[in-house]
């Protein structure tokens, strides 16, 4: 009716859907955040700090922010290049995510990150500032 898709639900086990269920995939809600204890974030912050440069362009104080989708393995690697969620419309906005893409890619493996928890940190929204580079 109208060319729209019909409201029948995907049987469990249906091979002739594609239709994933709500949340599943990486079209899950950016609401949906990672429910790691804070020294593991902690750790994980830590770690990229280490690999993180602040591009020459940007000071320390400069308010700028940017917000990455960071999809991982198992593995703790990445799945593939994390994904701009938002971030400060500038041209500094737009280094401070290179150099954030740059510093994710340069510190894997986050061997911090506890696999059987794998299903709480596969798909991870992170905010950088300045801050949150090495000088």
């Amino acid at each position: 009716m109208l060319g729209l898709p019909d409201d029948t639900p995907v049987q469990a086990g249906d091979a002739t859907s594609s239709r994933d269920a709500p949340g599943d995939g990486i079209d899950a809600t950016a609401s949906s955040e990672a429910d790691l204890s804070s020294s593991i974030i902690a750790q994980f912050r830590r770690h990229l700090k280490t690999c993180s440069r602040l591009p020459a362009q940007l000071a320390p104080s400069d308010k700028v922010i940017v917000k990455l989708r960071v999809l991982m393995t198992p593995k703790g690697t990445l799945a593939g290049d994390p994904i701009l969620v938002e971030a400060t419309a500038s041209t500094k906005g737009l280094l401070l995510k290179q150099g954030a893409i740059d510093a994710l890619k340069a510190c894997q493996p986050y061997g911090m990150l506890p696999v059987d928890r794998y299903g709480e940190w596969k798909a991870i929204d992170l905010s950088f500032t300045p801050a949150d580079f090495a000088s």
